[in-house]
């Protein structure tokens, strides 16, 4: 039987995944790694390590929650 258990991410993370979900859908502008970043250090409930930020979009795409079409990130849904 198939399985979605890959697509789990530790809790901080999925909580970034909200973040830049909820900005990219107030915002007009095209999300990129960049936007992404700023977004989240600028979230006073986010780690304010630059790498932490690094660190949860790289996970986010590698785990396909989010995807990366010339230089602009695609949301996913990871329920799906």
């Amino acid at each position: 039987m198939w399985s979605d258990d890959s697509r789990s991410v530790p809790d901080w993370i999925e909580e970034a995944y909200e973040l830049v979900v909820a900005h990219a859908e107030e915002s007009d502008e095209p999300l990129t790694r960049e936007r992404a970043h700023e977004v989240l250090i600028a979230h006073g409930d986010f780690p304010e390590e630059t790498a932490d930020a690094e660190y949860a979009i790289e996970q986010l795409l590698n785990y396909g929650w989010f995807y990366e079409v010339e230089g602009e990130l695609r949301i996913t849904d990871p329920e799906q």
